[in-house]
């Protein structure tokens, strides 16, 4: 199978087994990273939100200051967010090829989504950050930190469906983001577990200096 649609179809079915987990996990650094971009923004900003699941915990926290557009690229996690976050408005699509235009937003998040995209996207990806961010701008994203990388990385049992992932190292995370057009304001590696499981993330906030 695909494995955008394998991305697609398995969180259609695990979306409300992994919404409950995430409500629960990763909580410390998603809140002090949520405050951080908060801080550098007006209320009523424009917001991009890529990969925003089904809009819990992360994009109903944004929508309560900004003007968000969530995307992902399953249908059922879509349907979720719509009904959770009434007030913000949300895209069906991958995020790695929905377009918007130039300077379209004030800010642009990547909470844990990324990894879902064929890392041979990722810099394409990270050029059309910065073509969607306003001068001035920034990204925020959780970004792989783990050894090498993956450029494919699949497992049969996540949360009860099948799943794929790919990424990068964290250097060479942090080199796409600033080759991309974007100047780092802040790199940190943050360990936390999840899933009984113990994971290293690269939290990258960013701007484009425009």
């Amino acid at each position: 199978m695909d494995p955008k649609q394998l991305v697609a179809d398995g969180y259609d079915a695990i979306g409300d087994a992994y919404t409950a987990q995430a409500v629960e996990g990763r909580t410390l650094d998603r809140e002090w990273y949520l405050d951080t971009l908060s801080e550098r923004l007006q209320r009523g900003a424009t917001l991009l939100d890529l990969g925003c699941g089904a809009g819990i915990p992360t994009t109903m926290r944004l929508a309560e200051d900004f003007d968000v557009t969530g995307v992902d690229i399953s249908p059922g996690q879509i349907a979720r967010a719509r009904k959770n976050v009434p007030n913000a408005t949300f895209v069906t699509a991958d995020i790695a090829e929905v377009d918007f235009p130039p300077d379209s937003f004030d800010a642009v998040t990547a909470f844990y989504s990324i990894i879902h995209v064929p890392r041979e996207e990722h810099y394409a990806l990270f050029q059309c950050v910065v073509r969607w961010l306003r001068p001035g701008g920034v990204f925020m994203g959780s970004l792989s930190a783990s050894g090498k990388g993956q450029a494919a990385s699949y497992e049969d049992d996540f949360f009860g469906a099948p799943m794929y992932w790919s990424n990068y190292d964290a250097i060479t995370n942090q080199r796409m983001v600033a080759e991309a057009g974007l100047q780092i304001v802040m790199a940190d590696q943050k360990t936390h577990d999840f899933n009984d499981e113990t994971e290293t993330w690269l939290w990258i906030l960013a701007a484009n200096p425009g």
